[in-house]
């Protein structure tokens, strides 16, 4: 009998890790250490939306759905990673991830998941990682919103035009589209080992009472 493999696609918790600057850094503090106490303790004090987590609709969306009320069955269920690589901060729009789909021959259903590898997952610690990254567009965000998806994922810090580009008067176009329809993001995701081919996702979001968003543990199974 052939066993599953099971991909971690989730950055770890550590300090030093990108954030928006829009959010404060994560800190890390010992606060009962093996010498002094016979045991290991530590103090995490983060924001919501780093390193590898999920956005709830209520991030951007008014009377949106928190975290703790995002169903179960969200977090689970067939995903598929489509490549669309990008070496500069480029957009990936609903044309790119209709033809490269068709190219391949994956048809898409209503309740599945799409993460899409832009190849920023290996320029993790880079700079530009937070400012000059892929980026999806706004009619990307409408047609994975009418395709049904649950969910998206990104290999990038945000799905949206890149920080370090936006204008003073930037809206989250991507970020609304996609949570309005009821589709879940999960950003900074780590795709490399799942490139063009069908996983079933697990999706371990801390359930925050009342929250905007959740650190997540995503797995990707497949064979």
């Amino acid at each position: 009998m052939s066993m599953a493999r099971v991909a971690d696609l989730t950055r770890p918790l550590e300090p030093g890790m990108p954030h928006a600057r829009t959010i404060p850094a994560a800190e890390f503090t010992q606060v009962r250490t093996w010498p002094e106490h016979h045991m290991r303790a530590m103090r995490l004090d983060m924001p919501t939306h780093i390193g590898t987590h999920l956005d709830a609709p209520s991030h951007f969306v008014e009377d949106g759905a928190t975290i703790d009320q995002v169903p179960p069955s969200a977090l689970i269920g067939r995903a598929y990673c489509v490549q669309a690589l990008r070496e500069g901060p480029d957009p990936v729009s609903a044309a790119d991830l209709r033809s490269t789909l068709d190219k391949s021959g994956v048809v898409l259903r209503d309740g599945d998941a799409l993460l899409i590898r832009t190849g920023w997952d290996e320029r993790y610690y880079e700079p530009d990682y937070v400012d000059r990254h892929a980026y999806l567009t706004p009619d990307a965000a409408d047609w994975a919103a009418q395709t049904g998806l649950r969910l998206v994922g990104v290999d990038t810090i945000t799905p949206e035009y890149p920080m370090g580009m936006r204008p003073p008067d930037y809206t989250h176009e991507v970020h609304g589209r996609l949570l309005r329809a009821g589709t879940l993001i999960v950003e900074n995701l780590v795709l490399h080992e799942i490139p063009d081919r069908w996983v079933t996702l697990f999706l371990g979001a801390l359930r925050v009472l009342g929250g905007d968003g959740a650190p997540a543990r995503a797995l990707a199974l497949f064979d």
